[in-house]
């Protein structure tokens, strides 16, 4: 059974990454931004609370966020891929004792490991279609016409994805996440794979070393 956590910059390609993952190897993926949100669209109180934070654009407190994950984590009985958690070195402390407390112990921590050049041309060259949500990059996968998508949406660029938000994107990984990769280094569960390559390349490298995890 497979329970996996992935690290990396931003577009160092960890939801390409964990769809994969999910899809091959038959083990859900919770990403912690899509359950806050899935919370707040059933309506319960504790997504209620969520969505106050939401809407006064602050961040939503650990302890509301660790309620959420503990909920789906008890649900899953097959493994799990965490996508956005932990973020800190708290959040990794309180995974550790929920892993143990529940004998689910972490199978590996996946860190894709990308240049900040390559961040920056991955997501600024990001065009996206207003019509049918699909994903363009002006370096690697253009569109026909730089202006309108294949089914005839116009296409734009995410507020995200300006230079200066990276870069803050980038130094709240540098200063918040990234302790974690000696964290996990320190426990033996660091695996790290060159997400610099292509992607089809960096499905291979994880199929890889996840195979020969099961294997253990």
């Amino acid at each position: 059974m497979l329970r996996l956590v992935l690290l990396g910059r931003p577009g160092a390609g960890k939801g390409t990454q964990g769809r994969y993952i999910s899809k091959k190897f038959g083990v859900p993926r919770l990403v912690m931004s899509d359950l806050l949100r899935e919370e707040v669209h059933k309506g319960t109180e504790l997504g209620k609370e969520i969505k106050r934070y939401m809407v006064e654009g602050k961040l939503v407190p650990d302890k509301i966020v660790y309620q959420v994950l503990r909920k789906r984590l008890i649900e899953v009985k097959e493994g799990f891929i965490l996508d956005g958690f932990p973020r800190n070195l708290n959040q990794a402390e309180w995974l550790d004792k929920f892993t143990q407390e529940n004998n689910a112990e972490l199978t590996a921590v996946l860190y894709f490991n990308v240049d900040e050049i390559a961040v920056l041309r991955r997501i600024m060259g990001r065009l996206m279609c207003k019509k049918c949500g699909r994903s363009y990059n002006i370096f690697y996968d253009p569109p026909p016409d730089v202006r309108k998508c294949e089914c005839g949406g116009t296409l734009y660029q995410r507020e995200d994805d300006h230079y200066e938000k990276i870069l803050k994107r980038l130094d709240v990984f540098n200063e918040e996440t990234k302790p974690l990769i000696d964290y996990y280094a320190k426990k033996n569960l660091l695996v790290t794979i060159d997400a610099n390559k292509g992607i089809e390349a960096v499905k291979d490298d994880v199929s890889s070393i996840l195979d020969s995890l099961l294997r253990r």
